[in-house]
C-alpha cells in the first residue's frame, strides 16, 4: 500500500519533533543564565546609543537603510540593515528599551531555529550512515552548546552572526530539498532559499558564503543534474547581487577609515606574513574548538603575534594542510567528512584575513558557522566506535554545556567580561583599557586598580610609532589620571594632584599627535576615493585635554583644545567647559555666549540654561538679563542678552560651516532671523 506524500511528510516531521524539542531544552539549560546579562561589549553603542533603533519612525527606517551599521560611531564600511532593524524591533516594538532580557530571548530564539536547521542538515549529510537520526542529533547537540558560540548568542550584537547563520543554514537546506523536489514544491523551496539568502546577506556580509556552501554540497554529494541545481544558484545569487548593489550605493558617499593596526596587526604586513599569520590564527581557532577553556571577547594588539616559524605556527600550517588532504581522501567514501571540512574553511574564509583584510585579527564570533564542521567531524570520529559513541558524545555535550553556562557569567557586565579577557589575553591593550573604565565606582572606588590597568595598556602601546597607535587609549588614560588628581585634591594633597594633572597632560598630548596623524590618513584615503570629508578624530580626547589644561591653570590652551574638539562633534560638554575657561580668563561675556551656543546646538542639555542664568546673576546682578524671583530664567528681550544671542547664532553658523554641514549652517542663519530677530545678513 502506497502512503500518501502528505501523510508521510507529517509522520516524518512528528518523528523529528521530539529530538528537536529535546535539543532546544538542552540548549536552554546551557543558556539559562544568559538572560540576566547586561549591555556589555559593543551592545551599548549598537543599541542604547544608536538613536535609529529607539523609535519606529519613517526617518529612522530611512537612516537604517541608508547609513552604515555603526551609525555615527565608527567608519567600518559595514552594512547590516536587517540586524539593526531587529534591534529596533526589540527596543521600540517589543518595548524592551534599556532592559536587556528581551534582546537575549530573541537571540536565543534565533539560535534555537539554527539548532533545528543543523539537525536537518545532519539528516541530509549522514543519509548513508546508520543511524542517521542519532548522528544528526549528536551533531546538533555538540554544536548547540559549544561555548565558542557564546559570543554570538549571549552577546546581543552577536545577532548579526545568528541571522547570517540562519541565512546560510536555511538556504543550504532549501537548496538540497529543491534539487530533489518537483513542481510547486520545488518552487516553494526555491522561494524559501531566496528569502533565507536575503535575510542572511542583509544581516551580515559573510552570509555570501551560502553560494560556496551550496557548491560544496553539490560537488560532494552530486545530487541531481545541472538543470536541477542552477535554479538554486540563481535564487541565491539574486539577493547577493541586490545586496552588493545596495551596499555599494550606500557606502559610496560615506567616509571610510583604514583598518586600525591595533585591531588587526596584519594591516601593513607583507603578503606572505598576512597569509601565514591567518593560517596561524586558524590553528588557534581549532584549539579553542577542541579545548574551549580560555575564551576571550578580544584579541587586539599584541595578543596575537605575527607568524614567526615557531612550533605553534608550524603546527597550524601542518594542520591546515592535513585537513585539506583529509577532505580529498574522504571525498569518495566519507562524503560527510569531506563536506564538513570544506564547509568549515569556506565559512571561515570571509573573516580569516586570507583573502580580505578585515577589522579584526581574531574573534570567536567568526566561528559560529565553521564550528558546525568541527562538530560534524567530531561526531563522525566518535561514531567509529558505535557501541560507546552515544555515551561519549553525551558526556562531551554535557561538558560543553557546563562550560557554556560558566562562560555566560563572564558576559554579565563589562567588568566581569573584560576582567576575564585580561586573564586570557594579558597582552591585549584593549582588554586592560576596558577593565580600567569598568572598575571605577562611585566616590572614586576602584581608581587605584583603574590606574594600574591603564598603565598596563599604555605599556603595550608605547613602543608603537604614532602612525600605528590609537588615540582612544591615551584619551582614557588622561581621563583616569585627571580623576585620580581630583580625588587627591579633595583630600588636600594639592602637590600630588598637580603631578597627576601633569601626567594626564603628557599622555593626552601623545594621544593628540596620534589622532592628528590618523586624521590625515583618513582624509588622504577618502580624497583618493573622491570623497570630501569633514574633520575627523576622537573628540573625547580634546574634551579631556582641555580639562587638563584648565586644571593646570592654562585656560587659553584649554579653549584651543575645546574649539578643535567641538568641530569634530559639538557635544554640550565642550560648550560647558569652554565657558568655564572663558570665565577663568576673566571674560564673562564670552562665557555667556558660549553657553548660548551650546543651547542652540542642543536644547535638551538644559543644564546650560541654568548655568547661563547663574552666570548673569553673578556677573551682572540687577541687570535685565535674568527674570523671575524663584526659578531664574534668562530674558532674551534684554538688549545685552539679545546681542549675545545673535553673536552665538553667528558663531554656531560658522561652526557648522567648519564641520562641512552647510545645510545646518543655512538653517541656523534662518533661525537667527525668524526666532531671535537678528539682522538679516546673519
Amino acid at each position: 500500500m502506497k502512503v500518501p506524500v502528505k501523510a508521510a511528510s507529517r509522520a516524518d516531521w512528528r518523528r523529528h519533533a521530539v529530538p528537536v524539542l529535546a535539543l532546544w531544552a538542552f540548549a536552554l539549560l546551557a543558556y539559562s543564565n544568559s538572560f540576566g546579562a547586561g549591555f556589555a561589549f559593543d551592545n551599548d553603542r549598537a543599541i542604547l546609543k544608536d538613536s535609529r533603533v529607539h523609535a519606529a519612525t519613517s526617518e529612522n527606517l530611512h537612516l537604517i537603510l541608508n547609513e552604515e551599521y555603526w551609525y555615527k560611531t565608527t567608519a567600518t564600511s559595514l552594512y547590516r540593515p536587517l540586524t539593526t532593524f531587529s534591534y529596533l524591533f526589540n527596543y521600540a516594538i517589543l518595548d524592551n528599551g534599556a532592559h536587556p532580557a528581551g534582546y537575549h530571548w530573541v537571540n536565543f530564539a534565533l539560535h534555537a531555529v539554527n539548532i533545528a536547521l543543523v539537525y536537518l542538515l545532519g539528516l541530509l549529510l549522514f543519509r548513508d550512515t546508520k543511524p542517521r537520526e542519532h548522528l544528526a542529533l549528536a551533531l546538533a547537540a555538540v554544536w548547540a552548546v559549544h561555548p565558542i558560540l557564546t559570543e554570538s548568542v549571549t552577546n546581543i550584537v552577536g545577532r548579526a552572526d545568528l541571522l547570517a547563520g540562519f541565512g546560510v543554514l536555511a538556504g543550504l537546506v532549501c537548496h538540497a530539498k529543491s534539487v530533489t523536489a518537483s513542481g510547486r514544491r520545488r518552487l516553494a523551496w526555491l522561494a524559501a532559499l531566496m528569502l533565507a539568502a536575503t535575510i542572511g546577506m542583509f544581516s551580515k556580509e559573510s552570509a555570501v558564503v551560502l553560494l560556496a556552501a551550496m557548491a560544496i554540497y553539490d560537488f560532494t554529494f552530486g545530487t541531481g543534474g545541472a538543470r536541477a541545481r542552477w535554479p538554486g544558484y540563481l535564487a541565491a545569487a539574486l539577493p547577493a547581487a541586490l545586496f552588493l548593489y545596495v551596499r555599494s550605493g550606500v557606502l559610496a558617499g560615506l567616509a571610510s577609515a583604514p583598518v586600525p593596526f591595533t585591531d588587526n596587526p596584519l594591516a601593513g604586513a607583507s603578503f606572505w606574513t598576512v597569509r601565514l599569520t591567518a593560517v596561524k590564527v586558524i590553528g588557534k581557532y581549532l584549539w579553542l574548538l577542541v579545548w574551549p577553556r580560555d575564551l576571550s571577547c578580544d584579541y587586539s594588539y599584541s595578543q596575537v603575534p605575527l607568524f614567526a616559524w615557531g612550533v605553534g605556527d608550524c603546527a597550524a600550517l601542518v594542520f591546515c594542510a592535513a585537513a585539506a588532504v583529509a577532505a580529498v581522501l574522504c571525498y569518495r567514501r566519507r562524503k560527510a567528512v569531506c563536506f564538513f571540512i570544506a564547509f568549515s574553511f569556506a565559512t571561515l574564509a570571509p573573516t580569516s584575513n586570507l583573502a580580505i583584510l578585515i577589522g579584526s585579527i581574531m574573534a570567536e564570533r567568526f566561528l559560529y558557522l565553521p564550528s558546525v564542521g568541527f562538530a560534524g567531524c567530531l561526531v563522525w570520529a566518535v561514531y567509529r566506535r558505535p557501541r560507546i559513541a552515544p555515551a561519549v558524545l553525551a558526556l562531551i555535550s554535557v561538558a560543553l554545556a557546563i562550560r557554556t553556562y560558566a562562560r555566560n557569567i563572564d558576559w554579565l557586565d563589562d567588568q566581569s567580561l573584560w576582567t576575564s579577557a585580561t586573564k586570557v589575553c594579558p597582552a591585549s591593550y584593549k582588554a586592560h583599557l576596558h577593565v580600567a573604565t569598568a572598575v571605577i565606582g562611585p566616590q572614586g572606588e576602584g581608581m587605584d586598580r583603574a590606574a594600574g590597568e591603564v598603565n598596563r595598556s599604555l605599556a603595550i602601546l608605547d613602543g608603537l610609532p604614532d602612525d600605528r597607535n590609537v588615540p582612544q587609549a591615551y584619551a582614557t588614560a588622561g581621563l583616569i589620571y585627571l580623576m585620580q588628581g581630583e580625588l587627591l585634591a579633595e583630600k588636600g594633597s594639592a602637590a600630588q594632584s598637580q603631578q597627576w594633572y601633569q601626567k594626564a597632560l603628557e599622555v593626552l598630548l601623545r594621544g593628540e599627535r596620534v589622532d592628528r596623524i590618523a586624521t590625515q590618513e583618513v582624509l588622504r584615503e577618502n580624497q583618493l576615493r573622491g570623497i570630501r570629508v569633514s574633520a575627523s578624530g576622537w573628540y573625547p580626547l580634546y574634551l579631556t585635554l582641555g580639562d587638563a589644561y584648565l586644571r593646570l591653570s592654562n585656560p587659553r590652551k584649554a579653549i584651543e583644545a575645546f574649539e578643535y574638539g567641538r568641530v569634530l562633534r559639538p557635544a554640550p560638554e565642550f560648550f560647558e567647559d569652554m565657558s568655564g575657561a572663558w570665565r577663568a580668563m576673566g571674560d564673562p561675556r564670552q562665557a555667556a555666549i558660549v553657553l548660548i551656543e551650546g543651547l542652540l546646538v542642543d536644547k535638551s542639555y538644559t543644564r546650560l540654561a541654568s548655568e547661563l542664568a547663574e552666570l548673569y546673576t553673578q556677573t551682572d546682578p540687577g541687570s535685565c538679563a535674568v527674570a523671575g524671583a524663584g526659578a531664574l530664567r534668562v530674558d532674551p528681550s534684554c538688549p545685552m542678552v539679545h546681542d549675545q544671542i545673535c553673536t552665538a547664532f553667528r558663531n554656531v553658523k560658522q561652526l557648522y560651516m567648519r564641520m562641512g554641514q552647510e545645510p545646518m549652517a543655512v538653517s541656523t542663519g534662518q533661525r537667527a532671523v525668524s526666532e531671535a530677530g537678528c539682522p538679516a545678513p546673519l
